[in-house]
């Protein structure tokens, strides 16, 4: 795929367009997962995923061009799953809502399962591998809320501990230790599902 069409045709940022230029060798389509292709029937909401390949140059491995990926994404209509190449090795990158991205493995550690009755179970196997690192399509939307929902109460801890030691005041010190308290406890109720 000509990468030049992305940003030449789309409103990108200087940014994004140096993206493309400095960090991607080439994009190629790697795999179509349709009906017609893999005999499994389309879903309620995904008919078609397209694996596309982003081929990064070597000084470049060090940094995924996310911003480029992102416009990629949200410029093609079907569900894509990016498997980003670089110097051997192999990082997984899937769209949910927002961006999220596997660790580098060597390229011939990479193994994907299709696992679903439909495509649309197939397109949250292929979501939870990315984002979980299993093929579970079950429950996938909750899956990624508890997982977001997480993320945010993590911040909002390390937040309200640094706070917690900068307050002088022992009433407010002791008011923060409880909302403290509170985001451990929901936390840990979180991770036990």
């Amino acid at each position: 795929m000509p990468k030049k069409a992305f940003y030449e045709h789309l409103e990108v940022s200087a940014a994004v367009k140096d993206e493309f230029v400095h960090s991607i060798e080439r994009i190629e389509l790697v795999a179509v997962l349709k009906e017609s292709s893999i005999h499994v029937p389309a879903g309620e909401t995904v008919a078609e995923v397209d694996v596309l390949g982003i081929h990064l140059k070597d000084d470049a491995a060090a940094s995924v061009p996310l911003a480029a990926i992102d416009l990629i994404a949200r410029s093609i209509p079907n569900k894509l799953l990016f498997a980003c190449f670089s110097e051997g090795k192999c990082k997984l990158v899937v769209r949910r809502g927002k961006l999220y991205k596997t660790e580098w493995v060597p390229q011939d550690k990479v193994r994907l399962q299709l696992q679903g009755s439909t495509l649309d179970e197939l397109w949250d196997s292929l979501g939870a591998q990315a984002v979980f690192g299993d093929a579970d399509p079950s429950d996938f939307a909750g899956r990624l809320q508890r997982k977001g929902e997480l993320e945010s109460l993590r911040e909002q801890l390390k937040k309200l501990q640094k706070k917690r030691q900068a307050e002088r005041q022992i009433a407010r010190r002791n008011a923060l230790w409880d909302q403290i308290k509170s985001v451990e406890n929901r936390i840990a109720e979180l991770e036990a599902r």
